[in-house]
């Protein structure tokens, strides 16, 4: 049997207990398995350790500066009795956190020392071509030097001054490069410093063994400054292929400790959660209300409703503010994903990205076009069965074949059984949309002005096979009680009333072109103006 100790638990022990002489074991243990939620994380150590008979002191060293001290937790043997548990946090020295940092600066005082060699050659040079400047006169005729001497004189000089120059040059390239290497590691070992935590958390346990024995002690705790966020990258090779979804995790580690080589797990559970067990209260169902954020009605605006209400509550508290990037949805049931291989996961706050599984899903694909808006047939997915990944929201990379199409969001409170992908455009796909002038007319009768307009959408399919597309334009809808809007013509279109909106559902051959039309009429007061004719806001340089 083992059982587990939770620091909270021992915390009324009285200290003089640790201060009974006893057999003390310091240790610095190896971080066997992580769970790292979306927000913290639980590291997991495990040391066989030997005990003697009697009273053991037993120290954990080097732990996570950003451990909760609530949430140790001890488990034993059962034959173990434990005393206290207690934590206390200490600095070290950059060298002591990381002996990295003392290997660049071992490499830093290299380079100093050459650094100081090559000014000391320069030094000499220079001091030498000082003294050959001040001793260059040779005398005159009243001197006796011969032509010879002189000559032989001249020679010195010049040899000796082009010798002295071409080591100034020499070593002034050398002190050169030896000084940008410096700059360089002095970045690497700055910037290792910056990332370095010298604070480590310590936990004492004082234990009774019945006999000297090898055992085996688990410690568990929970860190912050850890989290994880999804990635996907959702591949679709061809219209008639399924739809591979690649769910990936960015796990990112600033806890101060290194998880080198370990297990790793992934969590969407929240570590915070009180033991309480929960109160079932009315589930009051209606759009507006709290049961579903107003996601049947305006997704929106009642995220944006949340959030005004979350940072309330943490100004309140703790004087901070949460951003829509610190909100997202995960299933009501947490998930927790076991990562197969084995990950070194650095403290340095960068993402680390991990697959947690691929799966490949069934997908329907058609076109759709909106002219009035972009006269261009995208290429659209509908995926299934994508309930079963337990996908939490994050960011999508979307590729079709071996092109690149752009990002997208998983919002899976807006998902309903199908996943909607957009793959792009296809220009293989011709749409066009044009006024027809000899059907445009205003006229005014009595106090009424009345405007038909008559517009033409062309869809040609260059493709070599059929294709499947909707196409969807819009008529006006009034909102004010003198203003009247008569539809003319449709083509036969679905008509959503309330919104005006209109889309034919059709198949097109290969080298086919489908014709539709759209003519309405608007009537209104001859004293007021309406804007009927679509314009585009577009940036344009200044000249002065």
């Amino acid at each position: 049997m083992k059982k587990i100790i939770l620091l909270s638990f021992l915390s009324f022990i009285p200290y003089f207990i640790q201060a009974q002489q006893s057999h003390t074991i310091q240790t610095e243990p190896k971080i066997e398995e992580v769970i790292v939620y979306l927000d913290g994380a639980e590291i997991k150590n495990t040391q066989t350790l030997r005990l003697v008979k009697g009273r053991n002191t037993i120290v954990f060293k080097n732990l996570s500066s950003s451990m909760d001290e609530k949430s140790v937790q001890i488990t034993t043997a059962n034959d173990i009795e434990i005393f206290s548990i207690s934590s206390a946090f200490k600095s070290l020295s950059y060298e002591e956190a990381n002996p990295a940092i003392g290997i660049w600066e071992d490499s830093l005082a290299l380079l100093k020392d050459k650094m100081d060699l090559i000014n000391n050659q320069i030094n000499a040079y220079t001091t030498e071509q000082k003294l050959l400047a001040e001793n260059q006169k040779l005398g005159g005729k009243e001197s006796g030097t011969t032509i010879a001497e002189l000559v032989k004189a001249a020679d010195f000089y010049r040899e000796r001054t082009l010798k002295i120059n071409n080591s100034l040059t020499t070593l002034t390239n050398q002190l050169r490069d030896v000084t940008v290497h410096s700059d360089r590691v002095f970045v690497q070992w700055n910037r290792l410093r910056s990332q370095v935590d010298t604070i480590r958390g310590e936990i004492t346990l004082v234990l009774q063994s019945p006999i000297d024995q090898q055992t085996d002690i688990q410690l568990r705790y929970l860190v912050t400054n850890a989290k994880w966020n999804a990635s996907y990258d959702l591949i679709a090779a061809d219209i008639n292929k399924p739809v591979s979804i690649k769910y990936n995790a960015l796990i990112y580690n600033n806890t101060g400790i290194d998880w080198k080589n370990t297990k790793l797990r992934l969590s969407t559970g929240d570590p915070s959660l009180a033991a309480t067990r929960p109160q079932l209260t009315t589930w009051i169902l209606n759009y507006q209300s709290a049961a579903n954020e107003g996601f049947v009605q305006n997704m929106s605006n009642a995220k944006q409703d949340m959030l005004f209400e979350l940072n309330r509550i943490k100004e309140d508290d703790y004087s901070a503010k949460i951003t829509a990037s610190d909100l997202i949805q995960v299933s009501e049931l947490a998930a927790t994903f076991t990562i197969d291989k084995i990950y070194t996961i650095n403290s340095n706050s960068q993402p680390y990205k991990i697959n947690i599984t691929n799966q490949s899903l069934n997908a329907i694909y058609e076109y759709i076009t909106v002219p009035k808006m972009d006269m261009s047939a995208f290429l659209v997915a509908k995926v299934t069965g994508w309930e079963k990944l337990n996908l939490i929201d994050g960011t999508a990379n979307v590729y079709f074949g071996n092109t690149y199409i752009g990002e997208s969001q998983i919002d899976i409170g807006l998902l309903s059984d199908t996943l909607e992908l957009s793959l792009g455009r296809d220009n293989q796909v011709v749409v066009k949309r044009a006024k027809i002038e000899d059907f445009a007319a205003t006229k005014s009768i009595s106090n009424k002005k009345s405007e038909t307009l008559t517009y033409e959408i062309s869809v040609r399919n260059n493709k070599t096979t059929p294709i499947q597309i909707k196409i969807q334009d819009q008529i006006p809808v009034s909102q004010e009680s003198d203003i009247s809007v008569e539809t003319n013509d449709i083509s036969g279109a679905e008509l959503d009333t309330p919104s005006g909106r209109l889309q034919w559902k059709r198949q097109i051959a290969s080298g086919e072109t489908a014709k539709y039309k759209i003519a309405f009429t608007v009537k209104y007061p001859k004293n007021k103006n309406i804007s009927l004719r679509k314009s585009r806001v577009v940036r344009t340089p200044r000249f002065k």
